[in-house]
């Protein structure tokens, strides 16, 4: 299991003194690391696109942008975001099942590299939209599935994407009032098995030299990602000398015909950010139930979102600050008012006392981006980071109150 080890001392007590619990707390070292880790991992003509969707922080952000990765953005709200974090538009593309009128517009107004169209509306809205030529990427859903991927998003019936057999009658009905350049496929996420990545890559390089004579012009390859993050117990690594060899050997193969293609992108959110973040905690109350043992913390549901359903699981990552020497089976639950705010099942935990400090590793992707923060009038948790240098630095403030609910108090 990949635990949040930043390559510094810091102390969490210190950090925890000064601004309170719960909070989250990054790791640059951590990130930048799983930057080197994929981008050495892709071949050498590609490139890597930050799926914002993850995590949009402004200081995540503007370490990929230091980092040279394009970004891959779904809603008006996350361009807008790129935008302010001042990323050039030609590192910009906009995708999502189907993109708000606004969206398209700001796309447009800020001159962004590329589109990727999931439906013929979606494809319309586009094309009504500006009389500019617009590069705009159709994205495929194939017919084969990946049974291994954990969440899959091509080779069944989707709200995402084009189904493979009405594609080239779509671009043959438009070919001659849009400029589609370009093939998107991103068949599912969380791979553990390298070999479907490659197999993914290799489906969509072979559609495209097979249909290559129905574009003017094939500018754009983006293979997706679902680079996979081991996140409950049983699941492991990514072998990524596996996957480096095989796209490596794959991009070999095909050289003739991806040296056609202008850019190639693979994308990420997961991988590039999962492991950079821990959510520390504390213990608010230890109560006894019917024979059951439950730890009250004051995270839950509310910071984990759907992450927490995946918690119930028995699992490494969510452990105790200090070492203890005796365990006893208890449930972890979060503060909420809710009996769904179950972090963890039944499992022999450490015998913590109220007030002690636990760490929830591995947060930083679909945590921040994916929670009900106001649930019960709850408030947005602060997210510091430890950069290079050991200096912490606070990159969002905690909510106030007055912003919970969706109301103001006077």
């Amino acid at each position: 299991m990949h635990n949040f080890q930043p390559d510094l001392n810091i102390d969490i007590t210190d950090i925890v003194k000064k601004f309170s619990t719960p909070l989250f707390i990054y790791s640059v070292y951590e990130i930048k690391n799983r930057i080197i880790e994929l981008q050495g991992a892709l071949p050498a003509e590609s490139s890597l696109l930050y799926s914002v969707k993850a995590n949009a922080n402004p200081f995540v952000l503007n370490l990929f942008n230091q980092a040279g990765l394009g970004f891959e953005v779904a809603s008006v709200g996350e361009l807008q975001h790129v935008i302010n974090a001042n990323i050039h538009a030609d590192r910009i593309v906009l995708g999502g099942p189907i993109k708000s009128k606004e969206a398209i517009l700001l796309g447009i107004q800020n001159n962004i590299l590329l589109y990727n169209v999931e439906s013929e509306q979606d494809l319309q809205n586009i094309a009504s939209a500006s009389t500019q030529c617009l590069n705009i990427s159709i994205r495929v859903n194939p017919d084969f599935s990946n049974r291994n991927s954990v969440l899959k998003m091509g080779g069944v019936s989707s709200q995402f994407g084009i189904d493979e057999d009405k594609v080239i009658p779509l671009i043959r009905n438009y070919k001659n009032k849009v400029n589609i350049n370009g093939l998107f496929m991103y068949a599912g996420s969380q791979f553990f098995d390298a070999q479907d990545i490659i197999q993914n890559t290799s489906f969509l390089i072979e559609f495209a030299e097979k249909h290559i004579d129905e574009f003017d012009h094939l500018d754009y390859l983006d293979f997706g990602g679902g680079f996979g993050v081991a996140e409950t117990e049983g699941q492991l690594e990514l072998n990524m000398n596996i996957l480096k060899t095989g796209l490596a050997d794959l991009f070999t193969r095909k050289k003739q015909f991806l040296d056609s293609v202008k850019c190639k992108f693979f994308e990420s959110g997961r991988y590039l950010t999962a492991t950079g973040a821990i959510l520390v905690s504390k213990v608010l109350d230890i109560k006894y139930s019917k024979g059951k043992k439950f730890i009250l913390l004051d995270t839950g549901i509310n910071h984990l979102g759907i992450k927490q359903f995946q918690n119930k699981k028995p699992i490494t990552f969510i452990r105790p600050l200090k070492e203890y020497q005796h365990y006893s089976p208890a449930i972890l639950t979060g503060a909420t008012c809710t009996p769904i705010d179950i972090i963890q099942n039944e499992v022999d935990f450490p015998d913590v006392s109220i007030d002690d400090l636990v760490l929830i590793d591995n947060v930083g992707a679909y945590t921040t981006t994916l929670s009900p923060h106001n649930f019960c009038g709850f408030t947005y948790p602060p997210e510091v980071a430890v950069d290079d240098s050991g200096c912490v630095l606070l990159i969002r403030e905690r909510g106030g109150i007055e912003n919970s609910c969706g109301m103001g108090y006077k």
